[in-house]
């Protein structure tokens, strides 16, 4: 791994980039485009009416529970600012950046964080206006109005949550790791920003929404940007869930790193060959669009969004084959961290591309199911009113 001076990317800007407006956004395009969201939540319900294998009631309850905390936080707590809970008199005095900075982090790992980084909040990667998706699921704004943070705001705590590598190789099937990396997420970074409040400084925690999740992550040392459009990280590849935590406690900026993504990526396209939906692209990177859902002027793999949501929309459940499928994601252990090493270094690495796919990585897994013991039939039920998304 190196350490840099700037990030990986800045060799690749070939335009003018401007601030990306969430109302392009995939999620965003699905509410105004045909409410597509919804209509795959709304697949799910008659995935579970016709009892389709691991479609069931069971399944579906699981992602829902799972992503309940997710769901409270949203609506109350994220993507706001806010005051301190008990101590709203006192400030800590003039913090030392470094050691409130080690202070930061352990007290994020507590949480139960897996990864955290500290950059300079860059305003690039700042939503120009809100989008209708993130807008509607937190209450916090009206779409279209405009995001402007404060100057004070100048630091990004980025965090990242590990998924469940077992539970996610259920995809995509209905696989409730990415529901609770939501969840877990949104309850480290809500706790992260009421520490910050109670020792005086200002903080606003968000997950998907204010801003780029994927860029603060790169700026902030976590990883680089892959292929299929996710960050991927030394530790964990892609099966990570992002957050942060825009503040004014001076804290000192982590440096971005190279781990050799770009060039492994330009090597493997397996998640181009598996995506059911045809949504990410073969070949080298470009600086052009695929839609208005992609912004122009840096070298990347621009991702078809509404290819990805249309099929989300047709399976009834998210998915994430790109991330089961894509040799980074493996558990983190010894033998696998030393393959990481190699592949840093670009050492073999299309030869540990054919051994992952010869060992059988990244094929889907079968063996939870919640219905081995319980009968996943249903019948209807007296109900008042239809449940909204």
């Amino acid at each position: 791994m190196k350490f840099l001076r700037e990030p990986y990317y800045k060799k690749n800007i070939k335009g003018q980039l401007k601030r990306f407006d969430e109302r392009d956004a995939g999620f965003s395009r699905g509410v105004t485009e045909g409410n597509l969201y919804a209509s795959m939540h709304n697949q799910s319900i008659i995935n579970l009416r016709k009892e389709i294998p691991r479609k069931t009631i069971l399944d579906h309850s699981m992602v829902v529970a799972a992503r309940t905390v997710d769901y409270i936080l949203r609506k109350n707590v994220l993507a706001r600012e806010g005051e301190a809970f008990r101590n709203r008199r006192y400030k800590l005095k003039n913090p030392n950046p470094v050691a409130i900075t080690k202070i930061m982090k352990e007290i994020a790992h507590w949480l139960g964080v897996d990864l955290v980084g500290v950059t300079e909040l860059n305003p690039l990667w700042v939503y120009s206006h809100w989008g209708e998706h993130n807008a509607v699921y937190t209450n916090a704004a009206k779409p279209g109005e405009l995001i402007d943070i404060p100057p004070k705001y100048n630091r990004v705590i980025v965090l990242s949550i590990e998924m469940d590598y077992s539970v996610l190789r259920q995809t995509p099937d209905p696989e409730p790791a990415s529901a609770m990396g939501y969840s877990k997420m949104a309850f480290c970074v809500s706790s992260l920003a009421i520490w910050i409040r109670e020792l005086g400084y200002e903080a606003i925690p968000c997950v998907n929404e204010i801003g780029l999740s994927i860029p603060m992550a790169v700026d902030s040392g976590l990883g680089e940007m892959g292929r299929n459009g996710l960050l991927i990280t030394r530790e964990f590849g892609p099966r990570v869930r992002i957050g942060k935590v825009l503040t004014d406690l001076p804290l000192v900026p982590d440096s971005p790193i190279d781990i050799g993504v770009q060039r492994f990526c330009e090597k493997c396209d397996r998640c181009a060959k598996h995506c059911p939906s045809k949504a990410i692209m073969f070949g080298p990177r470009t600086d052009k669009s695929v839609d208005r859902s992609n912004s122009e002027g840096m070298l990347k793999w621009p991702i078809n969004t509404m290819n990805c949501l249309n099929w989300w929309v047709k399976n009834g459940a998210s998915c994430s084959v790109c991330i089961r499928v894509c040799p980074w994601n493996k558990p983190n252990r010894p033998f696998h961290r030393f393959v990481r090493l190699m592949v840093e270094r670009d050492v073999f690495t299309r030869f540990f591309i054919f051994m992952d796919k010869l060992a059988g990585y990244g094929r889907q897994s079968k063996d939870v199911n919640y219905n081995a013991f319980q009968d996943p039939s249903v019948i209807e039920k007296d109900c008042t009113h239809q449940l909204e998304y």
